[in-house]
């Protein structure tokens, strides 16, 4: 996973896949329903506030995501996955054994060695419709980006369900769900045990040594545009302990003009998604020069994968941005 920054000595760990986010859908024609009966939420008994919910509906368990999709919650054994974050997870509990085919995308899915060796269903951005219709999946993992490609399948009595993570209990719920999807609910249920711990070990740290600083994770720079809180990038900072410049504003990624900048004043600038290099951020607006992160280069591009991968590595991303802005807070 490269990191680019201004600071030369700070730490520049290998490249990681970009992760964004997920989709997870089927294609059986078993006569399994849809939808059961009374709409995809009747029955939700479990999952408020999270993507994906467990829904029980006559008797029979389903698995519902934020978009209404709903398959059968049962093991599955032929899963085609556009979806890295799921595949991630899926190699994480031992259930890659499962997998019929992934996506192929401009960088590699961790983990490489193994996944590189899988077959393909198209492109990440296109998946083919003839190509998995002809692998005999009876589950597929999918982009949100794929809307059509996922609407065609479902028009055509596939069932489809969207992997989505808004936050990093959503992460851990899916991890649980997919482990169940795939018989591998025990290690499922290990891992995210492991992973708490990991969160809290660092929450414990932060208690410690508070970072107690102002940033930004930038999505462009032509305009300005960041990442509020309420997005996956947002709750990482807010894990974190430092106070997101955007906050509070309206839109996904709200346009921040140069006098906001100015006067938030920021410590640190991650640049993402759009953003080449750390350059890009200073040369963005002359303003960034006059606030604390222009003045002493603490600005950074980092791959969307360290905070937008909708996987349990997102711990381990977690870890790794506290020891780059622990160096920030120190210049």
């Amino acid at each position: 996973m490269k990191i680019n920054m201004m600071k030369k000595h700070l730490p520049a760990p290998a490249c990681a896949a970009l992760v964004f986010v997920v989709l997870l859908g089927g294609c059986h024609r078993d006569g399994q329903t849809m939808n059961p009966p009374g709409g995809a939420q009747a029955g939700a008994d479990s999952g408020a506030g999270l993507y994906w919910k467990t829904v029980r509906e006559g008797g029979a368990e389903y698995l519902s995501d934020g978009e209404g999709n709903t398959i059968p919650l049962r093991e599955y054994r032929r899963i085609i996955i556009v979806s890295p974050g799921a595949v991630e997870t899926l190699y994480l509990i031992g259930g890659e054994g499962a997998i019929a085919a992934v996506s192929s995308g401009r960088d590699p899915i961790w983990p490489e060695e193994q996944t590189k060796l899988l077959p393909t269903a198209g492109n990440v951005a296109r998946p083919s419709l003839e190509t998995t219709i002809a692998l005999e999946p009876d589950l597929i993992i999918g982009n949100a980006m794929n809307a059509a490609f996922i609407a065609d399948l479902s028009g055509r009595g596939y069932p489809v369900l969207i992997h989505g993570a808004d936050s990093i209990e959503d992460i851990l719920n899916s991890t649980i769900l997919l482990g169940r999807l795939t018989g591998r609910e025990a290690a499922a249920k290990k891992l995210v045990d492991e992973k708490r711990s990991q969160l809290e070990q660092l929450r414990a740290e932060l208690r410690e040594r508070p970072l107690n600083l102002r940033g930004a994770f930038l999505y462009s720079t032509n305009p300005i545009m960041a990442f509020t809180e309420k997005s996956l990038a947002g709750e990482i900072l807010s894990v974190l302990g430092v106070e997101n410049i955007a906050e509070g504003l309206n839109a996904a990624q709200p346009i921040l003009s140069p006098e906001y900048i100015l006067s938030r004043d920021p410590d640190f600038l991650f640049g993402s998604m759009m953003i080449v290099k750390p350059d890009d951020i200073l040369a963005a607006d002359s303003v960034i020069a006059k606030t604390r992160a222009g003045r002493e280069k603490n600005l950074a591009v980092v791959s969307t994968s360290l905070f937008l991968r909708t996987s349990p590595r997102i711990m381990e991303s977690l870890w790794e941005l506290y020891g780059i802005i622990k160096d920030f807070e120190g210049r």
